[in-house]
């Protein structure tokens, strides 16, 4: 009897402590429906909208002073088909859009190569950058290991990236070809010192190269916002529903500022240093971090719209004005097609010259025998004003004229017979 009494007790004091809790958990909800209601109601009664949750965000938004953002361009064949780095200066509100070639290839870095391999081992120590995505099977790994390529590559920082697709690329973005100017240290025309040791010395070097610039159409588009706070953030949210990105809505809304004193009309546009080797781009990585380090330190605020006729400078300071040494440039021989010529009557000269100019990274499809005349100083023959002074280094004093060149080359070298020596 005593047993059934104590089971009977404990059921009692079981069920009392359910209800109990389930009081208490009614309770609680009530009370938090209460104070969310009258939240929400004092909101609509204070005239609380999204646009103040808009301002309150981008009072709160932090932002880098310098803000460097890689953009990718992809297309539906899983190729990158663009890349620019963003360059947002929020001191002199500077805005910096600097091209890379896609058609680059890079030698990845040992120490990083081994890092990379452990994520994918099929990837390649030298990378192509258009088939980037290939090289991931996520395309937010591309995107970010992507990131730390770029930054070894180019000797600098990179704060966020940004993927977008072909057709908003061409929406916002066309392309100019330029001259693409910087400085470099080279070894050509330099006598070696009593040591072996051939000196270097600033050469400033032209190189062609696709630059992307900003629409007429998506200008306007950016001008219609009449730099009014509000309606870049909401502009700003609606791009970038649109693109894959780590940089969040929130930490991009924190540049409204910037955006609204910027002056689209001076927005400056460059070419990432480097020369072609044929169809292959490859960046002069010193060269290309000491630009991007220049453009990211510079204190003045653009004043004037950028001459893109004249040549696009990358060199000490993110002028438009040519160097001093403009005389004196030297528009790379690089991935233009030489005909080299025996004028020398000399068996085998010129397969010789042909060698020594490939191993330095000159394209010379053929060579021939020049019949017209046996000819003592070589000559190169250019198209244009400017090319043909890197081949000079490879002859014994030879004769550079701007003429005629045989049809589907650029250039024509016809040697003379002090180089056969």
């Amino acid at each position: 009897m005593m047993k059934k009494k104590n089971v009977l007790k404990m059921f009692l004091t079981s069920l009392l402590k359910s209800l109990i809790c389930i009081v208490v958990i009614l309770g609680v909800g009530f009370a938090s429906y209460k104070i969310s209601y009258t939240v929400l109601s004092n909101e609509e009664e204070n005239g609380g909208t999204d646009a103040d949750s808009l301002k309150d965000i981008i009072d709160e938004a932090t932002t880098d002073e310098i803000s460097k953002n890689l953009i990718y361009v992809s297309d539906d064949k899983n190729k990158i088909t663009h890349v620019m780095l963003e360059i947002c200066n929020t001191k002199t509100f500077n805005m910096d859009y600097v091209t890379i070639p896609v058609r680059t290839d890079y030698t990845i870095p040992s120490v990083m190569y081994r890092k990379l391999c452990q994520i994918n081992q099929e990837i390649p120590q030298v990378i192509r950058v258009s088939k980037l995505k290939q090289y991931f099977t996520d395309e937010n790994d591309a995107y970010g290991y992507g990131v730390l390529i770029f930054e070894k590559m180019l000797g600098t920082d990179i704060s966020y990236y940004t993927a977008i697709d072909e057709e908003t690329y061409k929406s916002h973005y066309v392309q100019q070809s330029v001259k693409v100017a910087y400085k470099t240290k080279s070894t050509a025309n330099n006598t070696p010192g009593p040591d072996g040791v051939t000196p270097s010395s600033n050469t400033t070097l032209r190189v062609k190269m696709k630059i992307s610039l900003l629409s007429d159409s998506y200008k306007n588009q950016i001008r219609d916002l009449g730099h009014d706070e509000e309606k870049i953030a909401e502009y700003i949210k609606e791009q970038y529903e649109r693109v894959t990105s780590n940089l969040t809505e929130y930490n991009k809304i924190g540049y409204v500022e910037a955006y609204e004193k910027m002056d689209i009309e001076l927005y400056r546009y460059w070419g990432i240093p480097g020369t072609y080797n044929g169809k292959i781009f490859e960046v002069d990585t010193k060269a290309a971090k000491k630009a991007l380090k220049n453009l990211s330190n510079n204190t003045q605020k653009y004043t004037a719209a950028q001459n893109l006729t004249a040549v696009n400078m990358i060199t000490g300071s993110p002028s438009d004005n040519p160097p001093a040494d403009a005389e004196e440039d030297v528009l790379s021989s690089k991935g233009l097609k030489i005909y080299v010529l025996n004028g020398s009557r000399i068996a085998g000269l010129a397969s010789t010259k042909k060698q020594i100019l490939e191993s330095e990274g000159y394209t010379v499809p053929e060579v021939g025998n020049y019949m017209t005349e046996t000819l003592t100083t070589t000559r190169i023959k250019v198209r244009e004003k400017g090319q043909g002074e890197d081949l000079k280094q490879y002859f014994n004093n030879p004769e550079l004229v701007v003429g005629d060149v045989t049809e589907g080359y650029d250039i024509e070298i016809i040697l003379g017979t002090i180089d056969a020596n």
